[in-house]
């Protein structure tokens, strides 16, 4: 396999070509991570190298990101509360908007903006540096040696990094609740436990799934398919965050919707 892209004929035909061998692209690379898993053929070192790799630059960052915004979160909804004289239900929003919507998309710009990236270098560096060309003519899968381990490792450390954003999340808005608001705890966490559904936390999770996933197969295949040197790879870690991001929002707008429709809202019948 040739990890070249078409020469350039015009805009509208270099994004078409460009979707289209995307999507060939994340076809061949799920279907090689499913093949190596069932065959034993999927390095187990490797995975546990971008495991390791992943989770230590972005759980970091994750964290620090989370905290503000569940702040900002219990600051917006405790004023908004306060003036309607809602104040006990602060609970049941933060169930909503953390657990619901905000962990799983600051999981995804974390998985895009800090894993992606470090990905598409590390691919564009090996493509420029003929290491990519080497593999091949060795006979190498370059998908299943390079591109599916990676894809499980974004998994693995996307699940466990959307769990702890979340409990970061939920703990922020409850110390803020009580400290800075001084408002009782038991109100908080009877209307989070009534409005929280673990429903809407396996649903943060399948999000950040197919987030981390989405955001892999677009860092591997800018990655493997930079050219023109340094600047070349500078130019698709910067293409490669920005398509995520695009991504991300699209599915999650999509995803939000499928799960409004399959799973009634508290107290609906």
């Amino acid at each position: 396999m040739a990890f070249e892209l078409p020469a350039s004929k015009g805009p509208v035909r270099d994004l078409a070509n460009e979707a289209g061998h995307t999507l060939g692209f994340a076809l061949q690379a799920i279907g090689a991570l499913v093949v190596a898993t069932f065959r034993r053929r999927l390095s187990i070192a490797e995975t546990l190298n971008q495991t390791v790799f992943i989770g230590r630059v972005s759980t970091g960052p994750s964290l620090l990101l989370m905290i503000p915004v569940g702040v900002f979160i219990a600051v917006s909804v405790g004023e908004l509360a306060g003036r309607i004289g809602a104040g006990g239900y602060s609970g049941a929003v933060v169930a909503f908007v953390i657990v619901g919507q905000a962990s799983a998309l600051v999981c995804a710009l974390m998985m895009a903006g800090v894993a992606g990236s470090a990905i598409c270098t590390d691919l564009g560096s090996r493509k420029i540096r003929e290491e990519v060309d080497a593999m091949e003519v060795m006979g190498l899968n370059v998908i299943e040696r390079l591109v599916a381990p990676r894809i499980l490792a974004a998994i693995i450390v996307s699940l466990v990094l959307c769990s702890l954003i979340t409990v970061t999340g939920v703990g922020a808005c409850y110390l803020y609740h009580i400290y800075v608001q001084h408002l009782p705890a038991g109100a908080f966490m009877a209307t989070f436990s009534q409005y929280g559904r673990f429903s809407d936390f396996v649903m943060a999770l399948v999000k950040a799934t197919i987030f981390a996933l989405t955001s892999t197969i677009v860092a591997t295949f800018k990655g493997l398919h930079a050219r023109g040197g340094p600047r070349g790879v500078a130019d698709a870690v910067n293409e490669a965050v920005v398509i995520a991001f695009a991504l991300v929002f699209i599915f999650n707008t999509i995803l939000s919707q499928l799960y409004t429709v399959i799973v009634p809202a508290v107290g609906a019948y």
